[in-house]
C-alpha cells in the first residue's frame, strides 16, 4: 500500500442503516482497496481498466438506487445530492480519459480521489439522507 494511503476498512460509522446501500458502499471500499493493493506493488496500471469498469458499473447501480429512494420518499436534499453524483460521474470520465491517454499518475490520483469520496460523501452527504429515510421506514 502507499505509505500515506491506509487501507480502508468498512465499519459501522460508514453505515447509512439501509442494507442495500451499505452493501453497495462496501463494494466501493473493495474497489478502492484493490487499486491500493495494486499500487503498493507497482501494478496500479494493470488493474486500472478493471477498476474503472467496476466504478462505472457502481455508478450505474448505486447512484440510481440511492436517488430512487430519495425521490420516492421526497428527501428535500435530493437535488444537491444528485449534483454531487453528477460531479463524481464527470470526474470519473476524466480518469477514464486520462487512463486511455496513458496520462502518468492517473491511478494514484484516482486513489486519492476515491479516498476523499469515501470520507466526504459517505460520512457527510450520505449521512444527511440516512436518518430521513430511516424515519420513513427504509432499512
Amino acid at each position: 500500500m502507499l505509505d500515506n494511503m491506509p487501507t480502508f476498512r468498512w465499519n459501522e460509522r460508514y453505515s447509512v442503516n439501509i442494507a442495500l446501500l451499505d452493501r453497495q458502499h462496501q463494494r466501493l471500499f473493495d474497489i478502492f482497496n484493490e487499486l491500493n493493493a495494486a499500487l503498493a506493488v507497482g501494478r496500479g496500471g494493470t488493474v486500472m481498466d478493471s477498476v474503472l469498469c467496476r466504478l462505472t458499473d457502481y455508478v450505474k447501480t448505486h447512484f440510481v438506487a440511492e436517488e430512487a429512494l430519495m425521490e420516492l420518499h421526497r428527501f428535500p436534499g435530493l437535488e444537491a445530492h444528485r449534483a454531487e453524483h453528477e460531479g463524481f460521474q464527470q470526474d470519473l470520465a476524466k480518469y477514464v480519459e486520462g487512463f486511455r491517454a496513458s496520462k502518468a499518475g492517473t491511478s494514484v490520483s484516482l486513489l486519492f480521489y476515491l479516498q476523499s469520496w469515501l470520507r466526504e460523501h459517505i460520512l457527510k452527504t450520505d449521512k444527511d439522507y440516512s436518518a430521513f429515510l430511516n424515519e420513513h421506514g427504509v432499512r
